[in-house]
């Protein structure tokens, strides 16, 4: 079994971004993300494709205990409703994810970013499961 936490911190945009793996398993995780003063966009909320990547995020990890060894996913469409501005003195976005449906080829979550308790988006996700090429020695 692969360790996400271990996984989560070792990708690159994970620590460009500031986001922090809070719980991961049984189908859920939830993710931290700080809103910095460079993430503003020209209104000065966050910039929503950035809302969009914690919540992408937080999906991935609630379906990956869930993945077979051996095999990858990529994300194939996903749909974002956005309820409200993120605002930079208000907090961190917290992204909770739940995973509505994980099949043998296809998953899809439901997520929840919320800042100081307050709902900021809902968004749907949907991976695509396939076989990971064995690695090859280098």
């Amino acid at each position: 079994m692969r360790d996400p936490a271990a996984l989560f911190a070792r990708v690159p945009v994970n620590r460009t971004l500031g986001f922090t793996l809070v719980s991961c398993g049984e189908g859920q995780a939830v993710l931290t993300m700080p809103v910095r003063e460079e993430y503003l966009q020209e209104n000065g909320y966050l910039q929503g494709g950035l809302v969009s990547a914690v919540a992408d995020t937080a999906a991935a990890y609630a379906l990956l205990p869930g993945l077979p060894e051996g095999r990858g996913m990529t994300g194939v469409e996903f749909k974002v409703n956005f309820l409200r501005p993120t605002l930079p003195n208000r907090g961190d976005l917290t992204a909770r994810a739940k995973v509505v449906r994980q099949g043998r080829t296809i998953g899809v979550c439901q997520v929840d970013v919320e800042q100081e308790g307050r709902a900021v988006a809902v968004a749907t996700f949907t991976y695509l499961f396939f076989d990971r090429p064995p690695r090859q020695p280098a």
